[in-house]
């Protein structure tokens, strides 16, 4: 292991250690999202602690990633920390504060390496004091993802795995696949500014709704987050998954 791994492994064992000194000890059973055109698609409207959620992105900027900071800011709630594993190195703080991240209690990892990102968000997801961790991984095994499924379960937090949609035909151990897309034909309103339309496609759902479709147009203010569209089939089949687990 060259030292630099060993640093960044090292910190962020201290840092958890440090968070699983507080806050209550007793898990949640079943979590919202806090956004509720997706919570209508899951079993009782809840996912269960401990489980992976694989948002698959269209292309850069489709929304992805400020779609799962709103998620993994619900799922930790008042005292539970979020760690964002920014291989990328393309976290913007300003733009996640605007979101209503609290970033006080909030801990960026940056690695150099893929296999450094993983073990880092396996770390981070074993630690019952992180409440979401938030990262992208462009390439993610079969064992790898059955890892990380299982530190998630270990943690009883969520996992929120960003990857391209060619991952689509891969297979996965998410109990929530999404796949992500900036809505076609959808028009850019004149305010404010940094409103945005994005598609939601249901590719797999444990015990939920599969195969179904919600429209969302995020706005500029904390949480503002609503459906322009009941949940619906897409309008396209989406391809068919492999799944594992």
């Amino acid at each position: 292991m060259n030292s630099a791994r060993s640093e960044v492994l090292q910190a962020l064992a201290q840092r958890i250690q440090e968070i699983e000194g507080t806050g209550p000890s007793r898990r949640q059973p079943a979590l919202s999202l806090g956004i509720g055109p997706v919570d209508a698609l899951l079993p009782n409207g809840r996912l269960p602690a401990g489980s992976l959620v694989e948002l698959l992105s269209t292309a850069d900027g489709a929304g992805a990633w400020t779609l799962s900071l709103l998620m993994a800011k619900h799922v930790c709630g008042e005292w539970k920390v979020l760690v964002l594993v920014d291989g990328q190195r393309s976290f913007y703080p300003p733009g996640a504060a605007q979101l209503g991240i609290d970033l006080e209690r909030s801990l960026v990892v940056r690695p150099r390496t893929r296999r450094d990102c993983l073990l880092a968000t396996n770390q981070a997801l074993r630690c019952r004091g992180v409440g979401a961790v938030v990262g992208w991984h462009d390439q993610l095994g079969t064992l790898d993802a059955r890892r990380l499924q299982a530190a998630a379960e270990a943690g009883g937090g969520v996992g929120f795995v960003l990857r391209p949609s060619q991952a689509l035909q891969a297979p996965s151990f998410a109990n929530l696949r999404l796949l992500i897309g900036v809505e076609k034909g959808s028009k850019r309103l004149p305010t404010p500014f940094s409103t945005r339309r994005i598609r939601v496609d249901v590719v797999r759902c444990r015990g939920g709704r599969d195969g179904q479709s919600v429209l969302l147009e995020i706005g500029n203010e904390p949480g503002d987050v609503r459906a322009l569209s009941e949940v619906a089939p897409p309008a396209a089949p989406t391809r068919k998954a492999r799944r594992s687990g």
